[in-house]
């Protein structure tokens, strides 16, 4: 049994005791790849559809779609910096730097660094994320009119100048490795060809429509929406179990929180377990006395947002 004295270690100790969660670990590549492959094609197809059938209406869902897209794509980098890809560490790397997180200006090498330190020192002065949210846009419960504001500056655009700041803080680039001379030859040739390519054909504008547009918008909103809810609201909970898992349907999964991330707790419980596992994760954990006492679920965004903004 678990009471407020029971470390968020032995918590997760007594649940692997308690379930049966081996099979869940278990790192399917097909899969891992399919969700890229899965995301392009439905970059790819939402542009050709708006293009020949265009209107304003139609671009403006379609730049919501496709900014939620370019969000997966860099929860698919981060499957790669956990490493659950692929078993293959060499296609698990490559297919995370260079068809997820160079298309979204990431590096996954600097990423890395700063991620696996916000799993280690979760909610402590040596988290990178934690420390990153020390001004008053970050402090919760938040009255409404600034809320209001940050949203209007992510939808502008510039709230991609935040996202870049955290990216290469300095806790970043103190723990970042050197990058060997063939990195930084590959990621700007990738960027040399990538926009080559469409100035060489003349299609500047889709380059503009679908990716830069998408991507300092929605994606940008969201990606902040996600990084409220994964920890924010809750410091009511030990400072160890503020966590939050939503509950989501459809909608949200596919134009807000994408690719499981919204299974918040069980990742952080069990980060070495694939996304798409998560689902199952989730079941066994509120079924069982242990899990259920050991994870903060809210019911929706919208309790979400009631626990984060001022009433």
């Amino acid at each position: 049994m678990v009471n407020s004295k029971t470390s968020y270690n032995d918590r997760i100790h007594l649940i692997l005791d308690s379930i049966e969660l081996r099979p869940f670990f278990n790192i399917q590549t097909w899969k891992g790849i399919f969700s890229v492959i899965q995301e392009w094609a439905m970059i790819l197809i939402a542009a050709f559809l708006c293009e020949t059938y265009f209107h304003w209406s139609i671009y403006i869902i379609t730049v919501v779609f496709i900014g939620a897209r370019y969000l997966a794509l860099g929860l698919l980098m981060h499957e790669s910096v956990h490493g659950l890809i692929s078993k293959n560490k060499r296609i698990n790397d490559i297919v995370g730097e260079v068809f997820c997180a160079w298309p979204v200006i990431v590096s996954m090498k600097s990423y890395k660094v700063k991620h696996l330190k916000h799993h280690q020192c979760l909610n402590t002065d040596e988290d990178p994320d934690y420390t990153a949210k020390t001004d008053k846009n970050w402090q919760f419960p938040m009255p409404i009119n600034r809320f209001l504001k940050i949203v209007m500056r992510q939808l502008s655009g510039l709230g991609v100048f935040e996202t870049f700041r955290v990216m290469s803080g300095k806790s970043v680039a103190s723990g970042k490795p050197k990058s060997s001379r063939r990195y930084k030859f590959a990621r700007v040739s990738f960027y040399i060809i990538f926009l080559g390519g469409f100035i060489y054909f003349d299609h500047e504008m889709l380059l503009l429509k679908y990716w830069f547009v998408p991507f300092i918008s929605w994606t940008q909103l969201i990606n902040r929406w996600r990084r409220i809810a994964e920890h924010s609201g809750i410091e009511h909970q030990p400072l160890d179990m503020q966590t939050r898992t939503t509950k989501h349907n459809f909608i949200s999964r596919l134009l807000l929180s994408p690719k499981n991330i919204a299974y918040h707790c069980e990742h952080h419980m069990f980060p070495s377990i694939p996304q798409y596992n998560l689902p199952k994760v989730h079941e066994r954990l509120v079924n069982d006395e242990i899990g259920r006492q050991s994870i903060y679920i809210s019911k929706n965004y919208i309790n979400v947002f009631n626990e984060c903004i001022e009433k």
